[in-house]
């Protein structure tokens, strides 16, 4: 009789490491068509319109770096609602939490005049803080009077944009017509590497962002708790997860995360806070992390990917004469597809057709609230 081994052997599996990209890619592969067939109504040639669109993006260190300057926001946006829906939660007002933190950064740089060396770290703390603070207040609502975060996200949102905007007008606003803050001191000023965009330091912030958390979601059992939460809140509870305490924590993380999107911005793009400066940089994050999985690494190429098509539709534009807009044509399409597999996922979960249904649906990382007990 052969023996029964106690264990299998750990091996790699191309198709268990491909399977978690074959949603994205088709995804992007379908919006792809489908804009082909939009330009080719146009009377365009799709070849044409992508080879430009490619080249205009990527081609060339002027271009690159523009890229690389667009993508920026978003891999600190992306990364930011990824934190909170791996764990379930949906935090949809990193938009408000960027233009706090970005505040917060601004206030810094030009009213407290430190040493170089410590003013930098000084403004992306105040970020940070600026952002985590204003992600409380729909945390502590969901965890304690059971509210909706969702719902009171999206009304902070345009809250936080008319408190930044006061500021900006009113009380701190720097002499001259422009709403917006004095300027920062140098000191408090990101490095610039190109002559051509506003590429600068905060790109690395971002990337060692998404490296840190990464490591932390795979090694740390802090890590493995807040998957836990997003994957079955319940079950989280009565395995001795405080389940309320990592919410409110997972919650102020990433509108801290999202705060330092918004000094990215002051401190290394407009040298000043100003109103209304974002074109929608937070809600590109919920695409970001939705095309990424949740995954802090994917959360980089994906918006590399929506920093390309921002950089390589202004060209589309002077050289074709083609609308920008096509490339949010894109990127609504790619959302649109991957909210549809979440919801045909949701509702086969729900069949009747289940022999036992589970006494509540399992979600997926990142696809529901979170059920306290």
């Amino acid at each position: 009789m052969t023996d029964v081994p106690l264990h299998r052997t750990a091996s790699f599996s191309p198709i268990r490491f491909l399977r978690p990209l074959i949603g994205p890619v088709s995804a992007v592969v379908v919006a792809f068509v489908i804009g082909g067939l939009l330009v080719a109504l146009l009377g365009q040639n799709p070849l044409t319109v992508y080879g430009l669109l490619l080249s205009g993006s990527l081609v060339g260190w002027a271009n690159l770096s523009v890229t690389l300057q667009l993508t920026t926001p978003l891999i600190f946006t992306g990364l930011a609602v990824a934190m909170a829906f791996r764990a379930g939660i949906w935090n949809v007002g990193v938009e408000g939490q960027m233009l706090m933190g970005a505040l917060a950064a601004g206030i810094a740089g030009y009213a407290l005049p430190v040493p170089a060396p410590f003013h930098v770290p000084l403004c992306i703390v105040a970020a940070a803080i600026g952002g985590a603070l204003w992600a409380a207040i729909p945390a502590l609502l969901r965890v304690y009077l059971n509210v909706n975060e969702l719902v009171i996200c999206l009304m902070l949102n345009p809250t936080a944009l008319l408190v930044t905007g006061y500021v900006a007008t009113h009380p701190l606003k720097a002499p001259g017509p422009t709403n917006k803050l004095p300027d920062i001191l140098d000191s408090a000023r990101f490095t610039n590497y190109s002559i051509f965009s506003q590429l600068n330091t905060g790109i690395f912030v971002a990337v060692a962002l998404c490296v840190a958390f990464a490591i932390f979601n795979r090694s740390t059992v802090r890590g493995f708790e807040w998957k836990l939460i997003g994957l079955n809140p319940r079950f989280a509870h009565y395995g001795g997860i405080r389940v309320r305490r990592d919410v409110l924590t997972i919650m102020m993380a990433s509108g801290a995360v999202g705060g330092l999107a918004g000094a990215e911005q002051v401190l290394g793009v407009y040298g000043a806070f100003y109103d209304n400066f974002s074109p929608g940089y937070g809600f590109d994050g919920i695409a970001v992390a939705m095309l990424a999985g949740n995954h802090p690494l994917g959360v980089i190429v994906a918006a590399f990917l929506f920093g390309a098509l921002n950089s390589g539709s202004s060209v589309l534009q002077m050289e074709l004469g083609i609308s920008k807009y096509l490339v949010q044509v894109l990127q609504f399409i790619v959302v649109l597809i991957l909210a549809a597999k979440f919801s045909f996922a949701f509702l086969k979960r729900r069949s009747p057709d289940d022999r036992v249904p589970p006494a509540s649906p399992v979600p997926q990382s990142g696809q529901s609230h979170v059920t306290e007990t």
